[in-house]
């Protein structure tokens, strides 16, 4: 029998791809984009995307979108307060004084040259697109994020292009790749599993 190890404490289940844009030729990030597609959590499935766009740089002024979209408000929350708060990229953003706004979503997928979402919310559609995944890799990490350490497993697929459209209009912003352990500022993250392990402090 092949060994097992069970571990009860599962926060999330599901795909969480990333999309973070920068100005041209520049080190300055003008857009992150973290969709959550959950198939299961404490609070239930549902879909989520945690977003914030530059509305200076983007050009888009006041129809910039920053914050929290969600068909599952609880959900949303959850991954925000325990995940996404955290990410330093995300911090100072104003997301966390905006009240989390009901959406509907709709996917497309073509492999790996293709994986498209939108996120319908009121008379707002944005669009994150991922473009011409390179490679598919499993990755394994037991980061601490919060007051956790958590394990967190999931296959990877770092993206050569991305897009980002707020109502029809394509935010001028650029992947960079190589960039960081995913190799790229764009990956899609599918069967992201996150499992708390011990209190910060503390071991399992």
């Amino acid at each position: 029998m092949p060994d097992i190890t069970v571990k009860p404490d599962v926060a999330f289940a599901g795909d969480n791809p990333l999309l973070m844009l920068y100005r041209p030729d520049t080190e300055e990030v003008i857009a992150v984009a973290s969709y959550w597609r959950c198939a299961w959590s404490p609070e239930g499935a549902g879909e989520a995307l945690v977003i914030w766009v530059d509305p200076a740089a983007s050009g888009l002024d006041e129809q910039a979108p920053a914050g929290i979209f969600a068909d599952n408000t609880a959900m949303a929350h959850l991954v925000w307060v325990q995940f996404n708060s955290q990410f330093d990229r995300l911090q100072g953003r104003g997301i966390e004084d905006r009240e989390i706004q009901p959406a509907r979503f709709t996917m497309l997928a073509d492999g790996i040259r293709l994986h498209r979402v939108t996120c319908a919310a009121g008379a707002t559609t944005i669009e994150l697109e991922w473009r011409d995944a390179l490679e598919a890799v499993h990755m394994v990490a037991t980061p601490r994020v919060g007051s956790s350490r958590w394990e967190v497993t999931n296959v990877v697929l770092p993206c050569a292009g991305a897009a980002i459209r707020v109502d029809g209009i394509e935010i001028a912003g650029e992947v960079h790749q190589p960039e960081g352990i995913y190799r790229s500022s764009a990956f899609l993250a599918f069967a992201e599993s996150w499992v708390r392990l011990a209190d910060a402090g503390g071991e399992s």
